[in-house]
């Protein structure tokens, strides 16, 4: 019995993407990854007299000067999210030129999540908010709550710096091939979607939980 292929009646055939799975088997890991943690904080809280879930995270006065510079990472991330699409769109377009506007606000978007985490970092070591500071020496479910807080958006943050390096290669990127080069974008594009999406659930459960 002869096998009537696509390439015989003149149709064009859809190749696998490999790229594709692989990074989708990527970000699945990464979910089990971040999965793990969120659950691991959860239940402690929920599970502890001294860090209970719903009771305040936060020294009074300090919840603040943490919410604030969360809130504008929040936005930040939401309108990066924005700009790496329409980057991508310009990659599948082939306009090279509006990629590359558009992942450069990207970039810089995500430089100034980083500089506002830092800021917000620096605040509560002056504040002495951390594992070993006066407030979680005072009460055991402040060290608990801390040693998650920086655990958990310090890997974050790792996570954004890939994101960025990822970016900032692709605007110097001088691949030939319209195509290939969209995929390379649409896989980034992925992963700092997934970024954005982690943070999404680490803005409540830091800081309004």
């Amino acid at each position: 019995m002869s096998v009537v292929t696509a390439a015989a009646l003149g149709l064009p055939e859809e190749r696998e993407d490999p790229g594709k799975l692989g990074i989708w088997l990527f970000l699945l890991s990464e979910v089990l990854l971040f999965g793990g943690f969120f659950a691991a904080y959860v239940m402690t809280r929920w599970g502890s007299p001294v860090c209970a879930l719903g009771a305040p995270a936060w020294p009074e006065g300090a919840a603040r000067s943490a919410l604030y510079p969360a809130l504008l990472n929040t936005l930040v991330l939401i309108t990066s999210s924005y700009t790496v699409v329409r980057a991508l769109c310009a990659a599948q377009r082939g306009d090279r030129a509006g990629f590359r506007r558009e992942m450069g606000v990207t970039v810089a978007l995500g430089v100034c999540f980083l500089a506002v985490k830092g800021f917000e970092y620096a605040l509560k070591f002056h504040h002495g908010l951390t594992p070993g500071g006066e407030f979680a020496l005072a009460n055991p479910g402040f060290r608990v709550f801390f040693s998650f807080y920086f655990l958990m958006t310090g890997l974050h943050g790792l996570h954004v710096a890939v994101g960025l390096a990822w970016n900032a290669l692709l605007l110097g990127s001088r691949d030939a091939s319209p195509e290939r080069f969209a995929r390379k974008v649409e896989y980034a594009a992925l992963y700092w979607h997934f970024v954005d999406v982690v943070w999404v659930f680490l803005f409540p459960l830091f800081y309004l939980i």
